[in-house]
């Protein structure tokens, strides 16, 4: 049905459907900006497909940059972890621009019988509070533990006056553009015999301005790499109750100590969820005797340092 529906809505019934709900009162094209960090990671592809298909300009923020980094450290909270900061930056950076609104969706779990980062939950508030006014945020609530992120995409869409039959159709689309998406971020080095598997959440992961570096370097060491898959479709059952942080569980209990080489885990100083999940990682990298270290990053983060680290742990772990 998916390839049903993405097929119409590329031949015929976006251009008839968009006409039409254009003709509503109620129905307003909006310029909807949408951060490049922290959800945008979770859910690729998705928001700006769905947004587009239904009739408005989505306007993504830039890529982050060592500028984005030092704005950050300028206007957000001292407290908050690194990604939130660079979240302040990039919603920042779409007022500027002077999109018609941000578009901040409430997360509270992003998996059947899971739960968020609490901060996550927060995310309207706070953004409301640091643009100062709350009329430009756009929100919806994603609890996937109770309904499924197409739900959440229909209210969004009826809540912005789009016609019914289009936001079916711009759901079905962009679904399947976040999937194609996944595979493509989790594809990694397949054909080697050895590798070395990158551990982190989505924003971190896929973020080419965190672990970009971190890839790179152990590229030019000859290093094979694989990046920590996050499959949609498997729930992982353990005691680990923060979605990524179980599905990050689940896959290193899968690892064979005779094929990964080792675990980097890129995480950021003052994460609540890592500082307490990562024990769990490193007892049962322990026992499955695969080397295991975690690069904190914050807005002070230096490539010298870190390339020693890098360097170090290879050599350790008898490349």
């Amino acid at each position: 049905m998916v390839f049903l529906f993405s097929h119409v809505y590329r031949r015929t019934g976006k251009v008839w459907l968009l006409k039409r709900a254009q003709k509503k009162k109620q129905f307003r094209s909006l310029n909807i900006g949408i951060p490049r960090t922290l959800y945008y990671f979770s859910y690729p592809g998705l928001w700006e497909t769905f947004f587009e298909g239904i009739g408005m300009n989505p306007v993504v923020a830039r890529p982050s940059t060592t500028k984005t980094v030092e704005q950050a450290g300028l206007i957000s909270e001292s407290e908050h972890c690194l990604p939130m900061k660079m979240f302040d930056a990039h919603l920042a950076e779409l007022f500027e621009r002077g999109v018609d609104r941000l578009f901040v969706p409430r997360i509270l779990s992003g998996l059947k019988g899971h739960i968020a980062c609490p901060k996550l939950g927060a995310l309207p508030d706070t953004a409301a509070a640091m643009i100062g006014e709350r009329e430009r945020i756009l929100s919806v609530d994603v609890n996937e533990d109770k309904y499924s992120i197409s739900v959440s995409m229909t209210e969004l869409g009826k809540t912005l006056g789009a016609e019914r039959r289009l936001i079916k159709l711009a759901v079905g689309r962009a679904l399947e553009v976040m999937e194609e998406k996944l595979a493509g971020l989790s594809a990694g080095s397949k054909e080697a015999a050895e590798w070395i598997l990158i551990l982190a959440h989505p924003y971190n992961l896929y973020d080419d301005f965190f672990s970009g570096p971190i890839i790179r370097k152990l590229t030019s060491m000859k290093i094979a790499v694989r990046l920590v898959k996050f499959d949609r479709h498997e729930i992982p059952h353990d005691p680990i109750k923060w979605d990524t942080c179980s599905k990050m569980f689940k896959e290193l209990k899968q690892l064979d100590s005779r094929i990964c080489r080792g675990v980097i885990q890129i995480s950021s100083f003052n994460c609540g969820c890592d500082s307490i999940v990562g024990q769990f990682y490193r007892e049962l990298l322990k026992e499955k005797g695969i080397p295991y270290m975690s690069l904190i990053l914050d807005e002070h983060m230096a490539m010298a340092g870190l390339e020693t680290r890098l360097e170090a742990f290879i050599e350790s772990s008898g490349w």
